[in-house]
């Protein structure tokens, strides 16, 4: 018997076409190509554009607080959780697409006020779990709001599809974990740094990469 497939399996398969494409110009035809069903199945699973885009946003969110339950289990070395948080800075960044959020803004304004709330957040618990690892001796001392800025900023800017990271003879993979690299040294005190396993950080950067090809 073939397996049914859920409603947050579609949303994951629309979710690479609205980073590059404005939501609010696709058509309800558009977005049951782009999940690969009918618009019959497409209407037995939402109700309506509308309710497809609370969707993704619902599963954005969830996304946050899940990151945000990463950052404060204190089950988790702060080094593994440095690497998780960038991980996810990663993900964020492709799925909150420049693209998304301005269309979020201009025509979802409830909806990208959600978002908003929901990054301010995850940057508070951000800022308290860097503040946390400084006073441990774990993290450099510095302004852990300007780290999440240039975290934000340098994602965005590499992964910008204007901005051809070529003309620097770097891959968007080489380009990703250099800067994890640069990250690591900056944020981590050298006393800590011989601890810090990499062993599986370009294969998951990859994997989130691939999300984009």
């Amino acid at each position: 018997m073939r397996k049914a497939v859920s409603a947050d399996q579609y949303i994951y398969k629309i979710k690479p076409v609205i980073q590059r494409t404005r939501f609010s110009q696709l058509k309800i035809d558009d977005i049951a190509k782009y999940m690969d069903i009918s618009k019959v199945t497409l209407y037995k699973h939402f109700s309506s554009k509308d309710d497809i885009l609370e969707r993704v946003v619902e599963y954005g969110m969830r996304f946050l607080q899940q990151a945000d339950s990463v950052t404060n289990d204190d089950s988790i070395p702060y080094i593994q959780r440095f690497q998780k948080t960038f991980l996810q800075s990663l993900i964020l960044v492709i799925f909150l697409s420049d693209l998304f959020l301005q269309d979020l803004k201009e025509f979802y304004p409830g909806l990208f006020e959600k978002i908003v709330v929901a990054q301010r957040n995850r940057n508070k618990n951000l800022q308290e779990f860097f503040e946390r690892g400084m006073e441990r001796k774990i993290f450099n001392r510095m302004n852990a709001v300007l780290s999440l800025v240039q975290d934000d900023a340098t994602l965005r800017r590499i992964l910008d599809p204007t901005f051809s990271i070529q003309w620097y003879d770097l891959t968007l993979k080489q380009a990703v974990m250099e800067f994890y690299r640069m990250k690591k040294y900056q944020m981590i005190r050298p006393e800590h740094l011989d601890t810090v396993d990499d062993s599986g950080m370009e294969e998951e950067i990859v994997r989130i990469l691939q999300s984009i090809s």
